[in-house]
């Protein structure tokens, strides 16, 4: 299968709700929400060039109709903001900033088509009025958004600022919300979504030939958020989890769409480094085209349950819009080369460590199929202190992805240890600085839980075997216990049976299996097979009781088939 038909069928997904007007109406809504139609329309243009054959004409009427859709709506101001929030009742704000790069990169395809009427848009594009359409300035990731969507008004002749005036903006994100040596782009909470998200949209501007005042910045930030980028690519081909939107798919397409720019970038200027990044675009595009429901939209999130169970949406997600984004991010891939054949990657990537200190406070450890997360600083509504994420390498739903989330209460679960008095981690801080290795790559870190006297210590080892993981409070002896919440239901009409054996568990999913050992003796095991969510599913939960009074626990999880 290549990369251009799993883009047409999750965009064909979308074709029943494309209106006769050009807009975009959600699925469950059934009205546009925030920037679906510009963004299905440029999955459309993208789809006339690379895979027209006899529907090509019918894939440039789409663009046609979604780009004059989606112009009308940024020339006017005036008129209702689409639907953006979903939290119980539907709110509107203005997500106009997010309508610039598709309506310019739509514009343009169907201008090198030679499709009728194309020319005539120059003109209603060089008439938006960006500073009274747009929400946002720079340094938000809105702003990098429509300001990469003005470098190619600006580069075509269609723009009313100077080249000064675009060094200005992007002056603002250099200054204080861009840690170049990092890769890192900042925002609250410092989610790696949208530090992929703002920094997919920067290179875009390089890639597509800005060569002001800021360019050399923009190389450094392309090698070393490129860097950062592959340390947070879990083995699956999904984004570690921290902080919002991480369990959206367009973090997916985002990821192809990134990877395919730097592979492009440094082909002569660093083969190696290339080569990685193509990697790491198949690794993604195997995790996208994971989430295609079957008979149904393509998913905006990393499950295939119904839209209208909303399981690991955010209040802001509906799939009208995010779903189509996603797309629209592999139709930049796809258009900038990504076109080998797709077969899913072996997983096997050589040992490495991504370990940061302020302002994240992560740790990222990869060895073959395996990749293990820490979050040390995590975001009190999205994710809890620990083991974040555990991945088993491409190819596969069961994962232990985001941490689960107790429904009656809200509180959050990770895999690892607990006590029979206390499962959470929510007050525990770092102590000090993480250490890590590379052969094989572990981490080591000790932390507090707030007002006890008492210290938690963790180490890890990811090797090409298995994770191998000891978790201690020195000087306190008690009763340990195991938390194991793993994705029962992830919507593909497979469920994942749970097996209590002597010394271990083991979590069988279809042809997918899993097993977690331990030595210590178990006093009991309680199993929960529903009340908890994470962004993959209904999880169910194991809480292994030991036996004995200790000071720590150590246990393994490795992949069976």
């Amino acid at each position: 299968m290549l990369p251009v038909e799993i883009l047409r069928e999750a965009v064909e997904s979308y074709a029943p709700y494309l209106q006769p007007s050009g807009e975009m109406h959600d699925p469950v809504f059934g009205e546009p929400t925030q920037y679906g139609t510009p963004y299905h329309a440029l999955c459309n243009a993208v789809l006339a060039r690379e895979d027209g054959g006899e529907r090509k004409s019918a894939y440039a009427d789409r663009a046609v109709r979604g780009l004059e859709a989606a112009l009308d709506h940024v020339l006017d101001p005036g008129l209702p903001p689409t639907a953006s929030g979903f939290d119980g009742a539907v709110s509107r704000s203005n997500h106009r900033d997010f309508f610039w790069p598709p309506i310019l990169k739509t514009f343009l395809i169907l201008r090198d088509l030679s499709i009728d009427g194309a020319e005539g848009f120059a003109g209603r594009i060089s008439g938006v009025d960006i500073e009274s359409s747009f929400a946002q300035r720079p340094p938000s990731n809105w702003a990098a958004v429509w300001l990469s969507g003005e470098w190619l008004r600006f580069r075509e002749g269609l723009s009313p600022f100077s080249k000064e005036r675009l060094d200005l903006w992007l002056d603002t994100f250099f200054e204080a919300h861009i840690l170049i040596g990092q890769g890192l782009y900042q925002e609250p909470g410092h989610p790696n979504s949208y530090d992929l998200f703002t920094r997919y949209h920067l290179a875009d501007m390089l890639v597509e030939g800005y060569d002001g005042r800021r360019r050399e910045d923009l190389e450094i930030l392309m090698r070393t958020g490129l860097r950062r980028s592959l340390g947070v690519q879990l083995s699956d081909g999904s984004l570690a989890s921290a902080h919002r939107s991480t369990g959206q798919t367009w973090t997916l397409g985002a990821q192809c769409a990134f990877f395919t720019h730097a592979s492009n970038y440094f082909r002569e200027r660093d083969p190696e480094l290339a080569g990685r990044a193509e990697e790491a675009a198949y690794r993604a595009l195997s995790s996208f085209r994971r989430w295609q429901r079957q008979d149904g939209p393509y998913s905006p999130v990393e499950n295939r349950l119904p839209p209208g169970h909303r399981v690991g949406y955010e209040s802001y997600t509906a799939d009208g819009h995010y779903a189509n984004l996603a797309a629209a991010f592999l139709a930049g891939a796809v258009s900038n080369g990504l076109n080998r054949p797709f077969t899913e990657p072996s997983g096997g990537r050589e040992a490495s460590l991504l370990l940061e200190h302020d302002p994240t406070c992560r740790a990222v450890l990869h060895n073959g199929t395996y990749s293990l997360h820490f979050n040390a600083r995590p975001a009190p509504d999205y994710d809890a202190f620990g083991v974040v994420d555990l991945t088993f390498g491409p190819g596969r739903f069961l994962q232990f992805v985001s941490s689960a989330r107790y429904l009656e209460s809200g509180r959050f679960l990770n895999f690892g240890m607990a006590s029979r008095s206390r499962s959470s981690r929510d007050d525990f801080v770092l102590i000090g600085r993480m250490e890590g290795s590379l052969t094989p790559p572990s981490l080591e870190l000790e932390a507090r839980d707030r007002g006890s006297p008492y210290r938690y210590h963790f180490e890890a080892s990811v090797e090409t075997e298995g994770v191998y993981v000891e978790e201690a409070t020195p000087g306190l002896e008690e009763r340990k216990v195991l938390l194991i919440p793993y994705l029962y239901d992830p919507g593909t009409g497979t469920i994942t049976k749970a097996r209590i054996e002597a010394g271990g568990v083991r979590l069988v999913h279809g042809r997918e299996e899993i097993e977690i050992s331990y030595g210590a003796p178990v006093k009991r095991v309680v199993h929960l097979t529903g009340g908890l969510q994470n962004r993959r599913g209904h999880c169910g939960l194991l809480r292994i009781e030991f036996r004995e009074m200790s000071e720590e626990i150590s246990y393994r999880a490795r992949v069976v088939r």
